[in-house]
């Protein structure tokens, strides 16, 4: 028997809901339909194909192995088809990210190729900027998703905390072999003189310095620039030590370019905000997903690394 097209197409959505759920009663329920209708949907394709799709029993209801075999197949066609759907329905226009210019270096940059590949069809324009942001700001409508490193509490704006992050002095290991036979008040510190907006001066070395030494006594002073990523790079040319934030230094260390000369890490004051304009948008939907996923990945590095420095290095008093 042969059934047109249309039926055809009809007949193989209703068994790849009965395959799916085993149960007649259940797919009908799933496809607004009596039982009868199910059924003879199925009747008829197994007619046209000459072939059974299901083991009947009269409490079970099994796949043959020719039916399993098309329940792959059409498990496939689905799932394909329910992507190419959502991404004709995501719009072409690039997906506006405004994000903390160290954060986006260190962090973000080397993971985008990631994303790239997994969603070809969603462009990302990146901006490294840290402006303060509230909801006049959004709604004009230049920034989509925006990433900021700060302390405070976004009341305006759709916020949430992505990252926590710990800081800890890093330099090269030439410069730490030295480093070991000196005070750290000897050292030439390397600051970032604004980590946010209105952060006291020298506040990242003030905090790690104030919790780990007995009686640091001298004022703290030597070279600031304005971007985090300036620091690290100054440290890479030995020229001192910097306060790395550990988002910013892992793969540095991981590849032992730097590397933690007096150890123990303390939890920063600030943390990595995503900011959204508009969480309906399938785009920003699909990008804060991915990107709530690495977070949680590197999370779980960044934590097995700090569990990993020697006691010995975690302790630094009377320096």
């Amino acid at each position: 028997m042969s059934l047109p097209s249309t039926s055809v197409l009809g007949a193989l959505r209703s068994f790849h809901v009965v395959a799916t759920r085993l149960s007649f009663t259940k797919a009908a329920a799933d496809l607004c339909v009596t039982q009868g209708a199910v059924s003879q949907q199925i009747r008829l394709l197994e007619k046209h194909l000459g072939l059974k799709l299901f083991i009947r029993s009269p409490r079970t209801l099994t796949l043959t192995g020719k039916g399993e075999a098309l329940h792959n197949v059409m498990t496939r066609v689905f799932l394909d088809t329910e992507a190419i759907l959502e991404e004709l329905q995501t719009p072409d226009t690039p997906l506006q990210i405004s994000c903390s210019p160290s954060f986006a270096l260190h962090w973000l940059t080397p993971r985008l190729a990631d994303f790239n590949a997994r969603y070809p069809h969603i462009p990302v324009r990146l901006v490294a900027e840290f402006q303060d942001l509230d909801s006049d700001e959004l709604a004009r409508g230049r920034i989509d998703l925006a990433i900021r490193y700060d302390p405070k509490k976004y009341n305006d704006v759709a916020a949430e905390v992505l990252l926590d992050e710990f800081i800890i002095p890093v330099s090269t290991p030439s410069l730490a072999e030295k480093a070991q036979s000196l005070e750290i008040r000897n050292i030439h510190l390397l600051h970032d003189n604004e980590p946010w907006t209105g952060a006291p001066e020298y506040c990242e070395w003030n905090d790690w310095i104030t919790e780990n030494t007995d009686d640091y006594e001298n004022t703290i002073g030597g070279s600031q620039f304005n971007l985090s990523s300036l620091a690290l790079g100054s440290a890479m040319k030995n020229q001192g030590m910097a306060m790395g934030r550990m988002a910013l230094v892992y793969d540095d260390i991981l590849s032992g370019r730097l590397v933690f000369p007096f150890g123990k890490p303390i939890p920063a004051r600030a943390r990595y905000v995503l900011i959204c304009r508009d969480a309906a948008d399938k785009r920003v939907n699909v990008f804060t997903n991915w990107l709530r996923t690495e977070c949680a990945h590197f999370r779980r590095q960044r934590d097995n690394m700090l569990k990993s420095i020697p006691p010995e290095a975690q302790v630094l008093k009377n320096r």
